[in-house]
């Protein structure tokens, strides 16, 4: 017996290198998880200037002149957003099926509802150029924004707010980094700004999806949600962007 001890003794120290090792594969990959899934920054305070460089305004504009109540490249929280309640805005994308209300806010509680405005969002009102900027999930809850990566040229979105149906059509898609908070930033033209996590089921990057005001119209009994541009304009009245 004595002879063996020594032998014993190494596959004992052998298991527990082994144990030591599975162990800290363990703790890395909890690590990493932890890390995958952690939450965005937190956002630089109202009214800091921002590093993007805004798009020029192009087409020409029926509608009555854009003029810039709010200063391009900044966080902006307005009177009108601070007294926002859930539901006062809708949100109708035909492209993806889905007729929303949108909640106030994007922490965790009114994420569960449906999308949620951001507190830096403006609200849309003609002639000016407020960047309506909301937040929805692709992976858990109701996961609204599951397709939102499909939205394409032509596809059309449209919030419905205070008896106005504020029409933007799809101008591009973009991977941004968690902590940059440049796309809801007020931009030179009025816009609609959807964000969602990317890649799906962590928040590691978001995805950025910004459609561009091109009418508004009063909302009546005979308001049709079409999907894309094609059917639409060739029914639109005045205030189309060329």
């Amino acid at each position: 017996m004595e002879i063996n001890q020594p032998e014993e003794k190494r596959r004992l120290t052998r298991r527990q290198t082994a144990s030591l090792i599975l162990a800290g594969v363990g703790l890395i990959l909890l690590i990493t998880g932890l890390l995958m899934m952690r939450g965005p920054a937190a956002p630089p305070e109202v009214g800091v200037e921002l590093s993007s460089q805004s798009e020029a305004n192009t087409g020409t504009w029926s509608l009555s002149q854009i003029h810039q109540d709010y200063p391009v490249g900044k966080l902006v929280v307005t009177t009108d957003r601070q007294s926002y309640e859930s539901g006062d805005l809708r949100l109708v994308i035909p492209a993806l099926d889905q007729d929303l209300l949108v909640q106030n806010g994007v922490d965790t509680d009114s994420l569960r509802s449906g999308p949620g405005l951001y507190e830096y969002s403006q609200l849309p009102a003609p002639d000016t150029n407020a960047n309506v900027s909301i937040a929805g999930h692709r992976d858990i809850e109701g996961a609204e924004f599951y397709y939102i990566d499909r939205l394409a040229d032509g596809d059309l979105m449209y919030l419905v707010y205070q008896e106005k149906a504020y029409i933007y059509r799809y101008e591009s898609t973009q991977i941004i980094e968690s902590d940059d908070w440049n796309p809801i930033a007020c931009k030179e033209y009025p816009c609609l700004t959807l964000t969602s996590c990317d890649p799906i089921g962590t928040f590691v990057n978001r995805i950025v999806v910004t459609g561009r005001l091109i009418d508004v119209r009063e909302m009546d009994g005979q308001m049709e949600f079409e999907a894309n541009d094609n059917s639409f304009l060739s029914q639109a009245g005045e205030g189309i962007v060329s």
